[in-house]
């Protein structure tokens, strides 16, 4: 946590090469930020990907974070 906003640092594996996704901070009232955004490799499909990030919400108030692609399609979500 920071004064404010979070870091956010994720490990994500399984998703198909070629998907532009982004990390998402969903906060509790719903408002989301994106943390930070990668476009996944065939390595990464299989290997996974490390991203770090930070998102303008307050650690309170986070209610989980997203792992979705550029067109909206979820693929996992962790609830805090």
């Amino acid at each position: 946590p920071a004064a404010g906003w979070v870091r956010v640092s994720a490990a994500v594996t399984g998703i198909p090469a070629g998907q532009r996704c982004q990390l998402v901070v969903v906060a509790k009232d719903g408002t989301r930020e994106t943390a930070g955004g990668w476009l996944v490799s065939e390595q990464g499909s299989t290997g996974g990907t490390t991203l770090d990030g930070s998102a303008l919400i307050a650690p309170d108030d986070v209610a989980g974070v997203v792992v979705q692609n550029t067109g909206g399609k979820q693929f996992v979500e962790a609830k805090v």
